[in-house]
């Protein structure tokens, strides 16, 4: 009986391991894409060559800066249809976008030119109540995708409704939590604000009161389903309800 439990036991947890690694997605770049990054790149007069770029972390700060600043000042905010999330041709085509779309276009670009990044689903109460991880559950939420980058001296949060950075006036990169415990404090200090777009947490009663899960790309789970033909964004490149999520970026949750 013990024997035939485990066994059982076992073919469950194999079958929940690979339904996970099934799913799991990640915003690939195809060569389609790759062709108008460069596009973009080119019109956009910012140099791009991995060498040059990872120098040093001041020249690593300032190409992530010149890609921020030139997708957030020329794209205006609009939803796409979901199966156009992510398609570089498209964003090139259209200058629009809101948070999620950007994220994934910032999140291309800079994998392509030798970045480690993390996507983060930041979710927020606009009411003076707590936020509570309970709330990821609930219908309704308001939600905010943003990005971190991996620099020399590690990682920086990238804003993508706002041109700020997290980087502090003595140089030091920081991440989304570091952004939420100086908030707290009350002494948020950047060496690059906002110039133009919003800081998403003002639109809080509560500027810190907001949540942050690594590597999900949504709750719906049609974001990563709808890669381009040449290489989908996902294992199995079908659609789910289960939420987008890349399985190493969820580490970094622990």
């Amino acid at each position: 009986m013990k024997r035939r439990f485990f066994k059982i036991a076992l073919v469950i947890l194999a079958s929940l391991v690979l339904v996970a690694f099934a799913f799991n997605g990640y915003p690939t770049v195809t060569k389609t894409d790759r062709a108008y990054i460069d596009s973009f790149l080119t019109e956009w007069k910012i140099p791009a060559d991995s060498d040059s770029i990872h120098a040093s972390f001041d020249t690593e700060v300032a190409f992530v800066s010149r890609v921020q600043d030139s997708i957030i000042k020329n794209f205006s905010g609009a939803f796409h249809p979901q199966e156009k999330v992510g398609h570089v041709d498209f964003y090139f085509r259209n200058r629009a976008g809101v948070c999620y779309d950007k994220a994934i276009l910032m999140e291309k670009m800079f994998t392509s030119y030798g970045f480690s990044i993390r996507h983060m689903y930041i979710y927020f109460r606009e009411d003076s109540i707590s936020t509570n991880k309970s709330d990821f559950f609930k219908k309704g939420l308001t939600s905010h995708a943003m990005l971190e980058v991996k620099t020399k001296k590690g990682w920086m949060v990238v804003a993508t409704n706002g041109n700020w950075l997290g980087i502090d006036p003595q140089d030091n990169p920081l991440t989304i939590h570091d952004v939420r415990d100086q908030l707290k404090a009350d002494n948020l200090k950047l060496k690059k604000p906002n110039y133009y777009g919003a800081y998403f947490f003002e639109l809080f009663r509560i500027p810190s009161n907001f949540l942050i899960t690594y590597g999900i790309y949504s709750r719906h789970g049609q974001f990563l389903r709808n890669g381009p033909i040449e290489k989908p964004l996902n294992s199995i490149g079908i659609k789910s309800k289960l939420p987008d999520y890349n399985l190493r970026m969820l580490l970094y949750n622990f």
